[in-house]
C-alpha cells in the first residue's frame, strides 16, 4: 500500500501504463475495466495487456484476479534530489559493480582503463564450473557461426554437457537466443535441469506428461507448454507421441503463420544424438521421423553424442543432413568436399593416450604378476588342504575347487592385463605417438 495524494492506493491493482509479467510474458497495460462477478459479489479488473515478445498473441484481455500470479512493476521515476540523500558509498560502489557484471563487455581494456575490452565470451565466467582449455573450442568456434550447427562428439567423461552449457549461456548473454528446447533420454531429464540450473543459473521446465496436465490445470485446458514455456527439457520418447508431437507442430506453425524472418524456436540441443539417426536399411524409426520434423523450426543446432559413427555412412551422412541441411545430404558416400566439411560441424576429442615408456612398465609389472598368481596360487595353501583333508574330507574338496578357481582367476586377469599393455603399445608404436 502507498500514500498516494491522502489515499491509500494498492500496488496489486494494475494501472495503465504500467508493466506486468503474467503468463510468463511480459507486456504494458493499455486499459483497465471494472468488473463486477455477479456471484460473489466482488470487483474484478479487466485488464488487456499489449506483450512485447512473439511467443503468443500480441494482445489479450485478461481478468487479473483470476490469474496465477501476476506481477505489476511500478513505472521508474527519476529521484528526488532535493528531498532525498544521495545513496551511501557501499550501495552504489555494489550497484556500479551489479551493472559491470551484468554487461556483455564487462572488463576493462588493458591499454586504457577507461574503455571496455573487445567482446569475449563471458560464459565461462559466470558458470559455477571450472572449465578446461579444450572445453573452450565448442564455445569458440559456435561464436564464429552466423548459425550454430554443432556435432559436439567427444569421448564419455570429457564434459559435453557443459561445453553445451556454455554455448548455450553465450548465447542467452548477447541475446541471439529466447527460447531452447532439449531432448534427452527420459533418464537424464533431472539431470540436465539440475546441471543448467547449478552451473549457468538457467532455469528450465521439465515438460511430460504430468506437467502438461498441471499446467492446464492452473492456466486452462487450452494452455500449451510450447507456447507458454521459454526453456523446455523433454524426452525425445514423449515428443515422438503422435498427439504431442501434433500440439508442437500446430503451436509452430501458428508463430509462423504471423510473419517475419524469426523462427519459432531458437536453439535445439539433442542428447544421445546416436538413437535419432535414420536407418541404413528400410524405414527410418519413429525418432528418426520426429527429428526430422523438429529441425526445420529451430535456428540453432547442437547434436551430443559420443558415438556418431555406427559404421555406416548413410546413417551418419543423414544426422549431419538433420544437423545443417545446407552443407550435408543423406548419402552411402562421402564425396571429397564433404569429407572436408565434417571438421567445420564435428568436434571429436578423446582423452590422452599413455605413453611408450609406461606401458612397457604396466606389460613387465603384469607379467610379473601372472607369474607371481601361477606360482603363489599353491604355495601357502597346500600345507592347510593337506591337514583339512584328513579331518574333513568333503571340505576339503570344497576347498581344493575355490583353490583351483583363486588360481585360474589371478592368472586370467593378469594374463589379460599383460596382453592388453602389449597391444596398447604395439598400437601406439604404430600411431607414431
Amino acid at each position: 500500500m502507498t500514500q498516494v495524494a491522502g489515499r491509500q492506493q494498492d500496488n496489486s491493482i494494475p494501472r495503465v501504463g504500467m508493466l506486468a509479467t503474467v503468463r510468463n510474458r511480459r507486456g504494458v497495460i493499455s486499459a483497465v475495466e471494472p468488473f463486477g462477478d455477479s456471484k460473489t459479489s466482488s470487483l474484478l479488473h479487466l485488464v488487456t495487456i499489449e506483450f512485447s515478445d512473439a511467443d503468443g498473441d500480441a494482445e489479450e484481455s485478461l481478468l487479473w484476479e483470476r490469474e496465477r500470479g501476476p506481477v505489476v512493476v511500478e513505472p521508474n521515476a527519476l529521484p528526488k534530489v532535493d528531498r532525498e540523500p544521495p545513496m551511501k558509498q557501499d550501495e552504489f560502489l555494489a550497484l556500479q559493480r551489479a551493472a559491470r557484471w551484468s554487461a556483455l563487455t564487462p572488463f576493462l581494456s588493458a591499454s586504457n582503463p577507461l574503455e571496455c575490452s573487445e567482446q569475449v565470451p563471458t560464459a565461462p565466467v559466470y558458470g559455477a564450473v571450472s572449465v578446461d582449455d579444450f572445453q573452450l573450442v565448442p564455445l569458440a568456434r559456435a561464436m564464429r557461426m552466423p548459425r550454430v550447427s554443432l556435432l559436439l562428439a567427444d569421448d564419455v567423461g570429457l564434459g559435453k554437457t557443459v561445453e553445451a552449457g556454455l554455448i548455450l549461456t553465450e548465447l542467452i548473454r548477447k541475446r541471439r537466443i529466447r527460447r531452447v528446447l532439449i531432448i534427452t533420454p527420459a533418464a537424464l531429464r533431472t539431470q540436465w535441469q539440475q546441471e543448467m540450473e547449478e552451473k549457468f543459473s538457467l532455469g528450465f521446465d521439465i515438460v511430460d506428461k504430468a506437467a502438461t496436465h498441471k499446467l492446464q490445470k492452473d492456466m486452462g485446458l487450452d494452455a500449451n507448454p510450447w507456447r507458454a514455456l521459454p526453456r523446455i527439457i523433454t524426452s525425445y520418447h514423449y515428443l515422438r507421441q503422435p498427439d504431442v508431437l501434433e500440439q508442437f507442430i500446430a503451436n509452430c506453425e501458428s508463430i509462423k503463420q504471423r510473419g517475419g524472418a524469426q523462427l519459432p524456436w531458437d536453439l535445439l540441443i539433442v542428447d544421445e544424438a546416436h538413437n535419432l539417426m535414420p536407418s541404413n536399411f528400410g524405414e527410418d524409426s519413429d525418432l528418426a521421423k520426429m527429428l526430422r520434423v523438429l529441425t526445420p523450426y529451430f535456428e540453432h543446432r547442437l547434436f551430443l553424442t559420443a558415438t556418431p559413427h555406427n559404421g555406416h555412412t548413410r546413417c551418419f551422412s543423414g544426422l549431419l543432413e538433420q544437423l545443417d541441411p545446407v552443407r550435408f545430404t543423406q548419402t552411402p558416400a562421402f564425396t571429397d568436399k564433404e569429407r572436408n566439411m565434417i571438421s567445420d560441424v564435428m568436434i571429436r576429442r578423446s582423452p590422452s593416450w599413455p605413453s611408450a615408456a609406461f606401458c612397457q612398465a604396466l606389460s613387465r609389472t603384469a607379467a610379473a604378476l601372472y607369474v607371481q598368481a601361477g606360482a603363489g596360487a599353491g604355495i601357502g595353501s597346500t600345507q592347510i588342504l593337506l591337514e583339512t583333508k584328513r579331518h574333513h574330507p568333503r571340505r576339503a574338496r570344497s576347498a581344493h575347487g575355490a583353490q583351483l578357481r583363486h588360481r585360474n582367476s589371478a592368472q586370467a586377469v593378469a594374463f589379460l592385463s599383460c596382453r592388453v599393455c602389449r597391444q596398447l603399445a604395439a598400437l601406439q608404436g604404430g600411431l607414431g605417438r
